[in-house]
């Protein structure tokens, strides 16, 4: 069997320990902030909490894609030292960086054609994309092969969710995510938007609730609903700077809902340059996103 190495993009929020214990490699994402690029680390010495802040005082924070040159530097070595690739990619629907590691792998594959490139458009962002990188890390260090857990990761990866509250809908609005008067009237209104991941890769609102406590129960019976054998899973609660929120929310998911564990996360800087301070999340595996969309 060959060896191969499993890849991924930095904003899917994964701990920085998981690289350091495993065979595994990750493609930094950038973001602009006080008109300097920065390469997102996966928290390992940005200061996440100093980026919020700078956006509550108004910090126009931008991201951008990886491009094709970019990304050859980053796969190429890997092929020089044997190494076959699985890449576990960013849903294609949000990030035209997909696109530039298909042209990134076709350029590669000439020049070393006895190698493997196998790229898998997840149709996921943020957590819902580190559950399933770490599913497929654990499959790969108990000595499967890269088809076997190819094949878990399109089988399974529509299962991966998440349930999301922000704080502040002007975030939304600048992505073009909601439009001005919808900013404007949920403002007016306190309505807080909650957003999931659709089967097809985008974000969409399922439910507009009155305040944040509503929000968050919400989320709660929801993820109560369709989660997945909560006994055998950890649950992930993302929050961009709203650790107290967060904590709260791990004590009712585990006494409500009981899964093997709740793990808080810091949502990084390039998904929150576009969810903004205050958001809250829940990932979890389900049966199927579907479910989320009833």
């Amino acid at each position: 069997m060959s060896k191969y190495i499993i890849t991924t993009e930095s904003n899917s929020e994964i701990p920085f320990e998981w690289e350091d214990q495993n065979d595994f490699g990750v493609l930094r994402m950038p973001y602009t902030i006080d008109d300097v690029e920065r390469f997102y680390d996966l928290g390992r010495e940005t200061d996440i909490p100093g980026f919020f802040n700078r956006m509550r005082e108004g910090a126009v924070v931008t991201t951008a894609q990886r491009n094709p040159h970019e990304i050859v530097e980053y796969f190429e070595p890997y092929l020089k030292k044997g190494y076959d690739i699985l890449h576990i990619a960013f849903s294609s629907k949000l990030s035209g960086t997909f696109n530039n590691e298909l042209i990134a792998r076709d350029e590669l594959l000439l020049k070393y054609p006895e190698r493997r490139i196998e790229i898998i458009d997840t149709l996921a962002i943020s957590m819902p994309l580190g559950i399933i990188v770490g599913k497929a890390l654990e499959m790969r260090n108990s000595g499967l092969s890269l088809d076997d857990v190819k094949t878990w990761v399109e089988t399974h990866k529509l299962s991966a969710c998440a349930l999301f509250v922000v704080d502040n809908l002007e975030y939304l609005r600048r992505g073009g995510r909601i439009t001005n008067f919808a900013a404007f009237m949920g403002t007016a209104l306190q309505l807080k938007p909650i957003i999931t991941i659709t089967p097809d890769g985008f974000l969409q609102p399922i439910a507009k609730v009155k305040g944040r406590r509503k929000a968050v129960k919400y989320m709660i019976d929801k993820c109560k609903n369709t989660i997945l054998n909560p006994e055998d899973q950890e649950i992930y609660i993302l929050h961009a700077d709203c650790e107290d929120e967060a904590l709260k929310l791990r004590d009712m998911i585990m006494e409500e809902i009981k899964p093997k564990d709740a793990i808080l996360r810091w949502v990084g800087p390039v998904i929150g340059s576009h969810c903004g301070p205050g958001t809250l999340a829940v990932v979890y595996f389900a049966k199927h996103r579907d479910e989320l969309m009833r």
